[in-house]
């Protein structure tokens, strides 16, 4: 439940962050290896106001220091990481309470995957030329480890259908009307 990708973020240090540079550093992970990530403008924005509330309130600057720590200053454990954000998606009422099954941590990295996936189809994108893109992003050493988060969404099974059709030039499949059922 706890795998080496919900320690990624839990690992990480101020001296890899890089707010100018706009990316991270993540160290030594899976199979030993290491990787930049590339960060947007808004969650450098973010990612830089959090920063200033954590100096504000007093924790370590040293470079070696944890990024996200508890209120003694030390790096968060996973399971805790977990019991947070099951209460949080518990209080906004996306998650019913405990026991019960529902959005876990590890589903944030499969709706990244699919989202981003869905953003480059509708880019336009060469998806096979950008699969190993999201399997480097995501930290797996090939597509095989990535084909894990990618499911079939209606948004991406019209637009490769539309795709298929225009490559082959074939006619838009139209879809049938419902006839009403009668009892």
């Amino acid at each position: 439940m706890y795998g080496p990708a919900h320690w990624e973020a839990l690992r990480l240090t101020l001296g890899d962050v890089d707010l100018e540079g706009q990316v991270l550093t993540v160290r030594e992970t899976k199979f030993k290896k290491s990787r930049y990530v590339p960060l947007s403008s808004s969650t450098v924005q973010h990612l830089a106001a959090f920063l200033r509330q954590r100096t504000e309130a007093g924790f370590s600057t040293a470079p070696t220091a944890p990024v996200f720590v508890n209120p003694f200053g030390r790096a968060y454990g996973p399971a805790r990481i977990c019991d947070i954000l099951l209460d949080i998606l518990r209080k906004l009422g996306i998650r019913e309470p405990k026991g019960e099954r529902g959005p876990r941590v590890h589903d944030f990295r499969h709706t990244f995957a699919i989202n981003r996936l869905a953003l480059w189809y509708r880019q336009g994108g060469n998806i096979n030329a950008k699969l190993p893109l999201l399997a480097t992003y995501l930290g797996h050493s090939s597509i095989t480890g990535t084909e894990v988060y990618l499911h079939a969404t209606a948004e991406l099974l019209e637009k490769t259908s539309r795709r298929f059709h225009n490559r082959f030039a074939l006619p838009p499949l139209k879809r049938k009307k419902e006839v009403p059922h009668v009892d």
